[in-house]
């Protein structure tokens, strides 16, 4: 019975490593092109394509790459990456093991850093939301294409805040209070391509009409809190494989 607490303290230190893939390799893309793809975990593999390091980070912490300070060439080196996680890991692991990756490779080391900055709250609008909970039975399908830009997807509310802060230009943090997996198809047509007049009867509405009119949901301006991810040191080149 002594040793029971050191048998205990070493299971603990096994369950509690990061999760790692089985086997992983990265390397620099010299093609000079700019297609890239987004990283991801489908049946236990992950195949990316020209992702700057930027892009990499902010799939692998979930967080929109605007949030990511570091050196410059965050945005310019790109890298191509294959990797396999272990049997029996879930692709919902995805996230922590590309963090370990990441470190890895490129003895990447980052810190949170809270700011407040100008940002937009998401929240339930007057006449409740207009979402409903994810069906598979019924994914969500685009609507018919009139030039306009268009968010279909699956997640939480806290996803598809990330996915709202390209396209709305700041910050936008989850403040509606919904839990669970949502189906939400958004169609909307950008400030700059809004049609003149009522040329275009069909023409989406903007941005945040639509996310009143086809959510349910509104977008508040107000300062807030937002969480930044800061790029303390990363190497340029990945380690060897």
């Amino acid at each position: 019975m002594r040793h029971l607490p050191a048998l205990l303290f070493a299971a603990f230190a096994v369950h509690a490593q990061p999760p790692a893939f089985e086997v992983a390799t990265i390397r620099t893309n010299h093609t000079g092109s700019l297609v890239s793809n987004y990283p991801s975990l489908r049946h236990g593999r992950l195949t990316v394509e020209n992702a700057t390091l930027r892009r990499l980070i902010g799939a692998a912490w979930e967080i929109n790459e605007e949030r990511i300070q570091g050196p410059g060439w965050l945005d310019s080196d790109r890298f191509d990456a294959v990797a396999k996680s272990p049997d029996g890991v879930p692709d919902s692991e995805f996230g922590p093991m590309l963090q370990t990756l990441l470190k890895d490779r490129f003895g990447l080391v980052l810190h949170p850093e809270t700011r407040e900055v100008p940002a937009w709250v998401l929240v339930v609008g007057k006449g409740g939301p207009k979402i409903h909970a994810f069906d598979p039975a019924h994914p969500p399908v685009p609507p018919a294409n009139v030039g306009q830009s268009v968010i279909v997807g699956v997640g939480t509310m806290a996803q598809l805040a990330g996915m709202l802060e390209n396209p709305s230009g700041r910050p936008v943090v989850d403040k509606t209070g919904l839990e669970g997996r949502f189906s939400y198809v958004l169609s909307y047509m950008r400030l700059s391509s809004q049609p003149a007049g009522n040329l275009v009867s069909d023409a989406a509405p903007d941005l945040f009409t639509a996310i009143r009119e086809q959510l349910g949901l509104r977008l508040d301006s107000r300062k807030e809190p937002v969480e930044f991810l800061v790029v303390d040191r990363a190497g340029r080149a990945p380690a060897e494989n």
